[in-house]
């Protein structure tokens, strides 16, 4: 199952799929690109039985810095904003269901930063295994959004509401050994040790029983996210929602001017 393309490395070693974020020249940021070869993978993945743990993970120095917001330059320079709410639905609904849904055990290896969608694409994996150079970043509130891509409600699963709150309200960068104490990440090593550490943890993952697993995977989405599929929509319209705010169009500008912002509250 080996691919090469722009934006995604897919590589298979025995039962284990590796999917390579390839985009470091923007520290793997979301383009449409990269999510529709991220959605096509998984879902050739979710039906191939010689696939029986599949890692995520980006190359060079970061996960994913979230949304690649330069792709959008030009409309809102002209004070318009997309529609959120439908690139959402569109582009990174399908990947969170895609990783939720699958009934093999899904890594994500942090091996630098994870903002934004990055950050909840990471916690929307099973499991996390950081560098010690790793960290994570609920950036959304830095350009007037609210967390997507189940960030949410997988966010205060992981650390109650309070923590949650916080991290969101916020926007702080949290390192790889407070993940670790928070209960973000399940592992960290040191960076020169986490592409064997976590293909070692695969590769065990891989050998035991991949229907239990996935068995196990499907109970724990039913009592704790039973409706998976509305909390998305819902992040969806929440999107929409504050993609209209002018305090969103602001903190895209600033990002884009290379200042700070001026929120008003509006």
């Amino acid at each position: 199952m080996d691919t090469t393309n722009d934006v995604l490395i897919v590589e298979q070693d025995g039962g284990v799929l590796t999917l390579t974020m390839n985009r470091p020249d923007v520290l793997n940021a979301f383009n449409d690109e990269l999510l529709a070869a991220l959605q096509t993978t998984l879902s050739e993945a979710a039906v191939d039985g010689s696939v029986r743990a599949i890692v995520l993970t980006g190359s060079g120095r970061g996960f994913s810095a979230g949304q690649d917001l330069s792709v959008l330059r030009e409309r809102y320079r002209d004070g318009q904003v997309p529609s959120l709410g439908n690139h959402f639905r569109e582009h990174y609904l399908p990947v969170v269901l895609a990783i939720r849904t699958i009934e093999k055990p899904v890594i994500a290896a942090l091996n630098g930063v994870a903002a934004g969608a990055g950050a909840s694409m990471a916690l929307a994996c099973d499991l996390r295994i950081a560098s010690d150079k790793a960290s994570i970043v609920e950036a959304f509130v830095r350009v007037g959004l609210i967390p997507d891509s189940g960030g949410t409600f997988i966010l205060p699963l992981l650390v109650g509401l309070a923590r949650a709150s916080e991290l969101a309200f916020t926007g702080a960068r949290v390192d790889a050994e407070e993940a670790l104490r928070l209960g973000l990440v399940n592992r960290v090593v040191p960076a020169d040790e986490l592409v064997e550490a976590t293909m070692a943890w695969a590769h065990e993952l891989a050998a035991l029983p991949t229907r239990a697993i996935g068995l196990t995977k499907r109970g724990f989405n039913r009592a704790l996210m039973p409706a998976l599929e509305e909390l998305l929509e819902h992040e969806a319209q929440l999107m929409e929602e504050a993609g209209r705010t002018a305090d969103h169009l602001e903190g895209v500008m600033a990002f884009l001017e290379k200042r700070k912002p001026q929120f008003t509250g509006h």
